[in-house]
């Protein structure tokens, strides 16, 4: 090996730098999981019926973190998601069963009120500039509310043609993990290949900046926001074809898992980093972490105390390296 010496005469090898970024990090600890989860549970962890069953979990959450990133990329953040989720749920059943719509258009209209939403939000947020925290924590209460008004308990008995979406199998596997890929791939190839949604970087990184080069932040947040609540409409719209039923509060507490996901995944609260890759990995960590805890049998108030507790170190991490930037 070649050996180099410096202005001082002292001899040094060269080195193979390996930068671990938090992405890296959380694929090394998800693998460590899967590891000891399989020697804790040998019988139960490591098998097609339970992996296929974290999948088809976690799906509706990783459609919610491709919003979620876009937004959190620009350095804003959504509470109103698992709401929107919920709302749109309900609406695009009451369409069928109440009115008596066709499927296809009662998605359409469902997919619309989803994007309304997320517009609501981008306005408040952009052009009356309240803060996106409490703007989105505002319209989360009154998109529950709407929901419950709608929807009622629930709403059943949907029409098969609608329950098809997502029960249909290819491949054996259910139509919705199907639409998750699809979401999933296109997010990330918009996100970090396209010019439009790249500018999102920009305003993260200095949103005083962004303006001065000519990038219109109040336009770029408002679709970002549509954008989000789009992803949260069509994971609610999946909720209800999946179960057959719509329920008004099934997105409640939602957005606590998107968040940490998408900050696991990468993402940062001061804006200006993270992939849509990231985030998927993110969420199939904390599919993973929810399933060890059914798996142990530990009571469902210990699985949001351990979810929050992950959120506190994500986020604290971030400050961290944030500083010492």
């Amino acid at each position: 090996m070649a050996v180099s010496v410096n202005e001082q005469g002292k001899s040094r090898t060269p080195r193979l730098a390996f930068k671990l970024t938090r992405e890296t990090t959380l694929v090394l600890m998800t693998l460590i999981v899967i590891v000891i989860a399989s020697f804790v549970f040998p019988n139960s962890f490591p098998s097609f019926t339970n992996f296929s069953g974290i999948m088809r979990n976690l799906a509706l959450d990783a459609i919610m973190c491709c919003g979620m990133m876009v937004l959190m990329v620009s350095g804003v953040f959504d509470l109103s998601v698992g709401s929107i989720f919920s709302l749109v749920g309900v609406a695009t059943a009451a369409l069928m069963k109440s009115f008596g719509w066709p499927v296809w258009m009662a998605v359409m209209a469902g997919m619309l009120l989803a994007v309304v939403c997320g517009l609501v939000n981008g306005f408040v947020t952009a052009k009356i500039k309240v803060n996106a925290l409490i703007t989105t924590l505002g319209t989360q209460q009154i998109f529950r509310g709407i929901a419950i008004w709608v929807g009622g308990t629930n709403i059943p008995a949907l029409p098969e043609a609608f329950n098809n979406i997502s029960q249909s199998k290819i491949l054996g596997i259910q139509g919705f993990v199907w639409i998750m890929a699809v979401v999933v791939i296109i997010s990330a190839i918009l996100l970090s290949r396209t010019r439009f949604f790249r500018q999102f970087y920009y305003i993260g990184g200095n949103q005083k900046a962004a303006k001065l080069s000519g990038i219109n932040v109040d336009r770029m947040q408002i679709f970002g926001f549509a954008f989000m609540g789009l992803m949260a409409g069509l994971a609610g719209m999946l909720f209800a074809s999946r179960l057959g039923a719509a329920v008004a509060i099934a997105g409640d507490g939602k957005e606590l898992g998107i968040i940490t996901a998408t900050i696991l995944g990468g993402a940062s609260l001061y804006g200006g980093k993270g992939n849509v890759w990231g985030a998927l990995i993110g969420v199939i960590f904390i599919g993973i972490v929810n399933n060890l805890m059914i798996l142990a049998t530990v009571d469902s108030f210990w699985q949001s105390i351990v979810i929050g507790t992950i959120l506190i170190l994500a986020v604290a991490s971030d400050w961290l390296v944030s500083r010492s930037k």
